[in-house]
């Protein structure tokens, strides 16, 4: 069986070879868990179910390893945790948060009939020296500062990109472009515009770890080189989250992981889905067609909610409409039907071939 998927990297679709049969391993972003989670949420969820349930499949359950992180350090959650429990030490408080949100998302992606993955880390428990010995972030800030791609300026440790000749491949845009039309005088510590946070200072109403740069806490990007080493190893098979994490997140994440790690590729395959409309506008709060998953699952079941997801291509922007919604019970009704005739419970080949084209659910 031939399973091809798109890779954003190559810009092309390429047969899925994993480094070990035995071992085939992939990588999400997850959540940042301030907030309930929407329904743009729900997309990367659903459909990279969709792969690891593929990946299951053809390598067989126990030889693939999902990871999918929980984001719960963020200047959002400091804003929230301050909001809702003003009594608290901040700290508590952001826990507090969290705890309540993440187990949200969790009970919100099972209704939605997702597997959980293999492990689900938080980036908080990652950031200081393991007593397990799993990559950490101070560590690999360390080692980028070793290795000449990272400094100290301005009370941060800033990644270097010019020290990094391919920077940018995966987004597509060349260091020399960005620099033009950076604004440089905003940020005059850095070498370069491009240059991003890896450790910045905390003040005393910020959390904060001890850390060889002085009380602080990790940049974005870092969070995910570190969690997916720690389960993954350096290198590894796939590697996705939505179309909006390219750049710069995705492009960063291999840019610290490469030269922490001395390794030409981060991940062999990385994949991304499209964005999501609702009613053919972009989603907020602010126009009244912000959608939580909760929302839906109040008044659809989660297979209709999953069913109309899925019916736009993983790659394609996708508009959510209430008609779309209504069609995708009437669709299961009779899929339903079918489905009792297969006394088996296998898949047909035609549905699987389908799927081993890049998922091709449409």
């Amino acid at each position: 069986m031939d399973l091809r998927l798109y890779d954003t990297l190559s810009k092309e679709k390429r047969d899925f070879v994993p480094i070990d049969a035995d071992n085939v391993r992939l990588y999400v972003c997850g959540p940042t868990v301030y907030d309930f989670a929407h329904i743009g949420n729900a997309r990367p969820v659903i459909v990279f179910d969709v792969l690891f349930r593929m990946l299951r499949y053809i390598y067989g359950p126990d030889q693939v390893t999902y990871v999918r992180n929980i984001t719960d350090v963020d200047d959002k959650i400091n804003d929230r945790a301050i909001r809702d429990f003003p009594g608290l030490p901040l700290n508590e408080a952001i826990r507090a948060v969290t705890e309540k949100t993440a187990a949200q998302f969790h009970a919100d992606v099972a209704a939605l009939g997702c597997l959980p993955p293999t492990h689900q880390p938080r980036a908080t428990d990652f950031v200081l020296p393991r007593a397990d010995g799993k990559s950490d972030m101070v560590t690999l800030i360390q080692q980028l500062i070793a290795r000449g791609h990272a400094y100290e300026a301005g009370g941060e440790v800033l990644f270097d990109t010019e020290s990094m000749p391919d920077y940018g491949a995966l987004s597509g845009r060349k260091l020399e472009d960005q620099q033009a039309g950076a604004r440089i005088a905003v940020d005059a510590h850095k070498k370069h515009a491009t240059d991003f946070v890896l450790w910045k200072q905390s003040s005393a109403d910020e959390p904060g770890w001890e850390s060889p740069w002085g009380r602080g806490r990790p940049g974005w990007h870092i969070e995910c080189s570190a969690m997916s080493a720690a389960y993954l190893g350096t290198t590894f098979d796939i590697h996705g989250g939505g179309l909006d994490l390219i750049f710069p997140h995705h492009e960063n994440e291999i840019a610290q992981s490469r030269c922490a790690h001395g390794t030409d590729v981060m991940a062999n395959y990385w994949m991304h889905n499209g964005f999501l409309q609702v009613e053919g506008e972009k989603m907020s709060k602010s126009t009244g067609n912000f959608i939580t998953i909760r929302d839906l699952l109040n008044d659809w079941p989660g297979e209709v909610i999953r069913l109309n997801m899925l019916k736009t291509h993983y790659r394609s922007p996708m508009d959510w409409t209430l008609k779309g919604l209504e069609e995708s019970p009437k669709t299961l009704d009779d899929w339903y039907w079918v489905a009792a005739d297969n006394k088996g419970g296998h898949p047909s080949n035609k549905v699987i071939d389908a799927l081993s084209d890049d998922l091709n659910t449409p």
